[in-house]
Parts: C-alpha cells; sequence; structure tokens
C-alpha cells in the first residue's frame, strides 16, 4: 500500500511538473530579432516625426502611430522604444552582456549622474 501511494505521489508530482513546464512555454512568447528590430526603427522614426512637429503633432494623422496606439505622449514612447529594445536585446542574445555593462561603477555612475549647479 505504502509504495502504491508513493508511486502515485511520484507520478502525480511529475505530470504538476510537466504542466508548470508546458504552462510556461506557452505564456513565454518567442522573440524574434528581426521583428523588435523593425519595431525599434519605427519607434526611432516616430520619435523624429514627433520631435519635428512638436506642438503640431497628432497622433492619429500618423501611420507610425498607428502601429503603436498606446504611445499618447513623448513619455509612453520612452517606454515602448525601451520595452521592444530590451526585447531586441533579448532576442539577439545579449541580455547577460547588458546587465553585467549595466552594473560597471562607470555605467552606474553615468545613469545616476545629474547636472551640477
Amino acid at each position: 500500500m505504502k509504495k502504491t501511494i508513493k508511486a502515485l505521489a511520484i507520478v502525480l508530482a511529475l505530470g504538476a511538473t510537466l504542466q508548470a513546464i508546458k504552462a510556461y512555454t506557452s505564456e513565454t512568447p518567442q522573440l524574434s530579432a528581426s521583428v523588435e528590430r523593425q519595431k525599434v526603427v519605427e519607434l526611432m522614426e516616430l520619435r523624429q516625426e514627433i520631435e519635428a512637429k512638436g506642438e503640431m503633432f497628432v497622433p492619429q494623422e500618423s501611420a507610425l502611430s498607428a502601429k503603436f496606439p498606446e504611445i499618447k505622449n513623448l513619455e509612453d514612447l520612452n517606454e515602448v522604444f525601451i520595452m521592444h529594445t530590451l526585447r531586441y536585446i533579448k532576442a539577439v542574445g545579449a541580455d547577460k552582456t547588458l546587465i553585467r555593462i549595466i552594473q560597471q561603477p562607470s555605467v552606474s555612475r553615468f545613469i545616476r549622474e545629474e547636472p551640477g549647479i
């Protein structure tokens, strides 16, 4: 009886593990470097368009804005740009390098640098 319960427990544990792995892989989208690179380029073009038009920029009139409806202002653009850049870095396999570089003291000072008085 004990052996049967142990065997059943092992089978259930394996099943739960496989189910967890399957759920994780279905939730994690496959990143495409070429798709993310194209989005980063489009976001750079959108930034140029916004900077060129300034206050005259109307998101509904821009073809690039139609591809990124979540962007309503420059702060949204910055956030979307950073997310797609990070996705691109992950897709090309440079995420560990990015973390290593960000942890360097010279980069930390650059990121936290504020203008002097």
